[in-house]
């Protein structure tokens, strides 16, 4: 037979407020990841510029006129890495239907220069539409997680934002609804 004497009633009280607030913290870490910071739908993006692997500046405002397809992402993180090949798909399907994509790396500059060539080698599909971003796109989009995509219409207007990895079909149905102006 056990020697263990049943929890008292301030012990469990305790375990239940402890457990309470647990759940609570973990519910506000999840609502501020998906509901929390950048832009939101309706607002002008930020007329931020990234630099070309090449080294030329090229501005968001350089595509008025074009929907585009924004992808902040970083070369160590894995459901950026992952998402990235469906995101190259869907930019070529529509670069014809006026869409155009930007995948802005937001590594530190240094490690950018670094990590984003080689990586490349790997991923050469991604080569063309690979820009640097830095800390000033970082916090004019406000960006606190990675991958973070948005969808702006041909005036610069948020369309649609996803914070954390994105489904093919929802980036599909978003352009889709984009290019035909809804």
């Amino acid at each position: 037979m056990s020697d263990q004497r049943p929890p008292s009633r301030m012990q469990l009280s305790n375990t239940v407020i402890v457990g309470g607030l647990f759940a609570v913290a973990a519910a506000l870490a999840v609502h501020e990841f998906f509901a929390g910071g950048g832009l939101e739908p309706g607002q002008v993006a930020p007329d931020v510029s990234f630099t070309r692997l090449e080294g030329q500046p090229v501005s968001l405002a350089s595509h008025r006129g074009k929907v585009v397809l924004l992808n902040f992402w970083a070369t160590w993180c894995p459901p950026c890495v992952e998402e990235m090949p469906e995101l190259v798909a869907l930019a070529k399907a529509y670069e014809s239907r006026g869409v155009v994509f930007v995948a802005a790396n937001l590594e530190d500059p240094g490690d950018a220069v670094e990590s984003v060539p080689g990586w490349l080698q790997r991923y050469p599909a991604v080569q063309p539409f690979v820009v640097l971003g830095d800390d000033q796109a970082r916090l004019a989009f406000d960006v606190q997680a990675l991958p973070t995509t948005y969808v702006l219409d041909r005036e610069g207007k948020v369309l649609n934002v996803a914070r954390g990895r994105v489904l093919e079909w929802q980036v599909k149905k978003w352009l889709d609804d984009a290019v035909s102006g809804r």
